[in-house]
């Protein structure tokens, strides 16, 4: 017979098993604790966030499932509810559960999620209301700052966007990204060539050369003012400094393409779609070019590269489909 204590320390063990990343190890013993533990809403709320850090979304739907039959309203179900359908990009019911938690039990976490989920939802007003709200309870906490500030840019408050983000650099003052968001913000009604000199000129003082969203905004503005060799010189050095960014590796494959470099603009969407196979833009960009060189077989090759990394973006399943037709139909018409 297992006792209540026992449960408790398997599941402060599983904590600290995921706070570690030790995911394998805590996958396994979650798994073994579920034999004698299998009415435990909270040990299978559990294991369902494990599974979903693993990427495996549908053994986490299941286990949740299981949980939610126990007791739906066990606060350890409710959260991995919300964090599972914000996983799965449906931000509308993520919302809504994030928003029964802190109606519940005011929590940091579940108050920057929702400003989250509600910022995904393109309900930008919301998000910052909510975010100030947060903010009253949690003063200074550097993620309600962060969405709080993103969800006023959004809504063209540049003023409390730029204080917002003057507050959490003063808290964190290594934040690159909000570094870089506060520059765009103070650049953005600057020509595109005096920003791009103005940020390159802030770039050779204080160490600020190995910021590689500074770099990336100096490239976007060059960019813009029509420098593509020097943007595109840009866009390189940030990538050296953050070699697996999505976001950059798109704008360097963009840009390469437009300079009729399609060997390198190939390499550089194929590392991008593979690392974010959700943008539809890299896709269809990456797909044109390797369909205009004949080379749809490697497209293929690219698609299950990206399902096997990111098994949740169900559209590849589909797209892997029709890649196969086609390359059957070609295959039959030699």
């Amino acid at each position: 017979m297992t006792s209540p204590s026992e449960l408790r320390r398997l599941l402060g063990s599983l904590r600290k098993l995921i706070a570690s990343r030790s995911l394998g190890e805590a996958e396994e013993q979650a798994l073994e604790g579920l034999r004698s533990f299998p009415e435990s809403a909270e040990l299978l709320a559990l294991a369902a966030g494990i599974e979903r850090r693993l990427k495996k979304l549908d053994e986490a739907r299941s286990l949740l499932d299981r949980a939610r039959r126990l007791d739906p309203f066990h606060e350890a179900v409710l959260s991995e509810t919300a964090d599972l359908a914000f996983e799965a990009r449906d931000f509308e019911e993520a919302a809504e559960r994030y928003r029964e938690l802190v109606d519940r039990r005011p929590n940091r976490y579940h108050y920057s999620r929702l400003v989250m989920a509600k910022s995904k939802l393109g309900a930008s007003s919301d998000a910052a209301a909510t975010a100030r709200a947060a903010l009253e309870i949690f003063p200074d906490d550097p993620w309600l700052l962060r969405g709080l500030a993103a969800a006023e840019a959004r809504e063209g408050r540049i003023e409390e966007a730029v204080t917002a983000y003057e507050r959490l650099l003063s808290l964190e003052p290594n934040d690159r990204f909000a570094y870089k968001e506060l520059m765009r913000l103070k650049t953005e009604g600057e020509k595109p060539e005096e920003a791009a000199k103005a940020l390159q000129g802030l770039m050779r003082t204080g160490g600020r050369d190995r910021n590689p969203h500074l770099k990336t905004l100096a490239a976007d503005r060059l960019r813009k003012a029509g420098k593509l060799l020097e943007a595109l010189r840009e866009y390189e050095a940030a990538l050296a400094l953050e070699p697996a960014s999505p976001y950059v590796l798109a704008q360097l494959g963009f840009l390469q393409k437009k300079l009729g470099r399609e060997e390198d603009a190939v390499e550089s969407l194929a590392r991008a779609f593979v690392a974010n196979p959700s943008d539809v833009y890299v896709r269809r960009s990456l797909e044109s070019l390797l369909k205009k060189r004949n080379e749809l077989p490697r497209f293929l090759e690219l698609v299950s590269q990206a399902l096997s990394r990111n098994p949740e973006v169900k559209s590849l399943y589909g797209i892997r489909k029709r890649l196969e037709r086609a390359i059957k139909d070609q295959n039959d018409l030699r």
